[in-house]
């Protein structure tokens, strides 16, 4: 079915380890993990939540697919995987800079070493819109030019329309305002309204806090950057990885979102794209592998009953094992145990005694219970 894909082996190995590394994370953080259908009303979340609860803020994560109605929107991938944090009835710079803050140490979770955070805020933008004298046609047009940092058409726009130069100016300089903390000052040059001016202070805040939780050296500003969704009401921001266009992560804050659902509540949090994580490890130079057998246990004869045995003792103590389903020879059991790529041969012979092999040292012949303990305590 267009839009939605099997995941192999290996792809589907590497997007479940950075799931339960980014949950794992975000546990740490304090974080409970909520499992939820694919279209949810927060009224049932509310059911499960006592009064004192609600009264505190929520700190929640989630795993799990997602659906996009906009076939074009992934490269024509409908179905995607996601990992996401939501600090709910929080508000201000504190709460902000931890949410920003777990988004890199998820993204360092999950393999990433080199990533930058692209902060801003959105109430910047809506303060200069509201400045400016224009249709809100027009408002709509630039904001969409602006989005796809589409400068020939947004220069286009301001042409037609009756601004003065210094608001024609600020637009067009608007998509260039990142960099570090020295863009907050330029910025503020540029501004005359306390939207705006309101938005550069929480912003200077918010840095000062991610450098006291030690991730200055990723952040950058991005006082030009404008989100597709209309809610987002405060700090936004996206991480990238190294030589990636598209953001891993994305977030920030959306006060006005949770009112629409009946529960008004300032709120603010971030998802990460499973599937870019995934395709970024996966053509990284060092790319991820399977998770190797610990043991391949082939049998001949009456040696089913003890490699069925030899299996489930193996399991028991963590160890990763599997039996063969079908009687081999030794030649034929040493080719399966290649193919296989296990780290031990157990070949089973009888009940009472094995063939053990592992790669670069001698076969020997031992009791099973003795191959169990060995490997099981790590000896070879």
């Amino acid at each position: 079915m267009p839009g939605f894909r099997d995941l192999l082996p290996l792809e589907a190995e590497i997007l479940r380890e950075a799931q339960e590394s980014l949950l794992a994370e975000m546990r740490r953080w304090g974080y409970r993990h909520v499992i939820t259908p694919l279209v949810e009303n927060m009224d049932v979340l509310d059911l499960g939540l006592g009064i004192e609860q609600r009264r505190l803020p929520l700190r929640l994560c989630y795993a799990g697919p997602v659906l996009s109605t906009d076939e074009g929107r992934f490269q024509h991938r409908r179905e995607t995987y996601q990992v996401g944090a939501e600090l709910i009835g929080a508000s201000g710079p504190v709460a902000d800079a931890e949410v920003i803050a777990l988004a890199a140490r998820c993204m360092e979770a999950t393999g990433i070493r080199r990533y930058q955070l692209d902060v801003g805020h959105a109430e910047f933008f809506h303060g200069i819109m509201d400045a400016v004298r224009l249709p809100d046609d027009v408002k709509s047009s630039v904001r969409a030019a602006l989005a796809a940092r589409d400068f020939v058409t947004l220069e286009s726009l301001l042409e037609d329309t009756p601004l003065k130069s210094a608001e024609h100016e600020l637009l067009l300089r608007f998509p260039a305002l990142r960099g570090g903390p020295e863009i907050l000052q330029a910025a503020g040059g540029l501004v005359r309204n306390r939207r705006s001016e309101a938005a550069l202070a929480e912003l200077a805040r918010v840095r000062e806090l991610l450098v006291a939780h030690g991730i200055g050296d990723v952040v950058n500003l991005d006082l030009g950057a404008i989100r597709d969704f209309d809610y987002y009401t405060g700090v936004i921001f996206e991480g990238y990885g190294p030589d990636f266009g598209r953001p891993v992560a994305q977030g920030g804050r959306y006060d006005g979102l949770l009112a629409r659902f009946g529960r008004p509540a300032p709120a603010t949090g971030f998802m990460i794209q499973l599937d870019l994580v995934s395709e970024m490890l996966t053509r990284a130079p060092r790319a991820l592998a399977l998770p190797r057998l610990d043991a391949a246990l082939a049998w001949t004869g009456s040696g089913l009953t003890t490699a069925l045995r030899l299996g489930s003792t193996l399991r028991l103590f963590g160890m990763r094992a599997v039996v063969d389903t079908q009687s081999r020879s030794q030649a034929e059991a040493h080719a399966w145990w290649r193919a296989v790529a296990a780290a031990n041969l157990v070949h089973c012979l009888t009940e009472s005694m094995v063939s053990w092999s592992a790669k670069g040292r001698r076969t020997r012949r031992l009791p099973p219970e003795q191959v169990a303990a060995r490997l099981a305590g790590g000896l070879k």
